[in-house]
This record gives structure tokens, sequence and C-alpha cells, in this order.
């Protein structure tokens, strides 16, 4: 460092911003900037840090369509799925058309005094799922129901059936499992009626007009009910 100094002096290009190197005035410079570079970089990791902070304020519901003709509705959606356990989908797919629909309570007591095998991995599916649907999306229990029940094929385990003169076959152990889609509606205000007419009309006390040709004159077909006793079954399924 001085024999750089000598022969800036020897030179005459010698100026203060030469003085500035002395080893004091290096130290105090390199200081500086590691300062001064620790200083962009809490800057820089504070801004970060601050835009990837997230609230804890709950989701905004969104608008779906509730179906042809019947308008929009504003929901919340929690989705939900059981693992893949010993169960046939064909047998797990009558629960899943059981609690299609119903309210999340509801679903969780039919399964509670449901005489299948698998209602009490649905049972308890379910009420975890109610559980996260509460704690994650901050939905009303009140207002939760099973919007979809689908029910998915997993991997079929086999296994030999040994048989006779050296023969054997395969069995198939079936795995299934089940996934769920709960929605919650928003709270619909009732509206206000403005005169008598609409006061009635709300109240359904207004008489139905007649018309021709919508009168229903066979029986509509309907799902079969779980809850229904079976009176002299056939010795095969019906389905």
């Amino acid at each position: 460092m001085y024999g750089l100094i000598r022969s800036f002096k020897s030179l005459g290009v010698y100026s203060t911003r030469v003085q500035a190197l002395s080893p004091v005035g290096t130290q105090l410079l390199h200081t500086s900037s590691k300062v001064k570079d620790s200083n962009q970089a809490s800057q820089t990791a504070s801004s970060v840090f601050s835009s990837t902070t997230s609230t804890s304020e709950p989701e905004d519901f969104i608008t779906v369509s509730a179906g042809k003709g019947q308008g929009n509705v504003r929901i919340r959606e929690f989705t939900y799925s059981t693992a893949n356990f010993h169960v046939s989908p064909r047998k797990l797919r009558m629960i899943g058309n059981q609690i299609t629909g119903l309210p999340v309570t509801e679903a969780i007591r039919q399964m509670q005094f449901s005489a299948k095998k698998a209602s009490d991995k649905i049972l308890h599916s379910l009420v975890w799922a109610r559980k996260n649907a509460i704690f994650q999306k901050q939905m009303n229990p009140d207002n939760m129901f099973v919007k979809l029940a689908r029910v998915g094929k997993g991997k079929y385990r086999k296994r030999l059936d040994p048989k006779a003169r050296g023969r054997f076959g395969v069995i198939k152990v079936p795995y299934s499992h089940m996934k769920y889609v709960i929605w919650e509606k928003q709270s619909e205000e009732k509206p206000v009626p403005r005169n008598v007419v609409e006061k009635a009309l709300l109240a359904g006390e207004l008489p139905k007009r007649k018309v021709k040709g919508f009168t229903l004159t066979k029986n509509v077909w309907v799902p079969l009910k779980e809850s229904k006793p079976v009176v002299n079954p056939k010795p095969y399924y019906n389905w």
C-alpha cells in the first residue's frame, strides 16, 4: 500500500482520494460498505417477508351455478378424501348416494345408525372433514352440506385360492375411497314485502293456478330408501 502511495507521489497525482487509502481509511471503507450491504439485504428480506405473509381472514364466498334454471348461489367449498380401505366400490357407492345432498350433521347421524360395514370409516372421515372445514375455511357447520360424494377405485390386492388337482385361482381383494365436496351456502336475507299481494305471495297464501296438462298421473321414480325393510327378498341382486 505504501509503495503504491510513493509511486503516486512520484508521478504527482497524489490527492486526498489516495490519502483515504491508508490502512485505517481502507478498513473504514470496507466496514461502511459491509454495513450498507447488510442494510440493503435486510431491507430486501423484510420486503420479501412482508409480501409473503398472509392474513388469517376467512375466504370470501364464490359465485357458482346452482343448476340448470336455478340461478347462481354464493358458497364456500371444501374438499376432503378418505384413504383406500377394504371395501368394494359398488357397495361404497350406495353410501355415497345416501349422504349426497344431506347436511353434514345429518349425514353423520345416518352413518352412525347405518348397518353397513363401511359406515364407520365414512362416519369418522365426515367428522374430520367438518372439523377441518371449520378451522381452515372458517365455515359455519350449521350451513354445511355434502354437495358431492365421489367413489374411486383403488388397487386390488391378489391372493391365491387353492383348488383340487394342484390348481389354484386368484382372488382379488378390492379397495376403494370416497371424496367429499362440502359446500356452505351464504345465508340469504328474506325479501321485505312491499304490499299485501307480495306478502301473501311470500307466505304462500295465494291460490295456485290450475294449468291443464301438467297433472302427474303416474308414479315418479324415487331412489331406494335405506330405512325401508325388505319383504320377501329375491335370491339374486335387483341391480
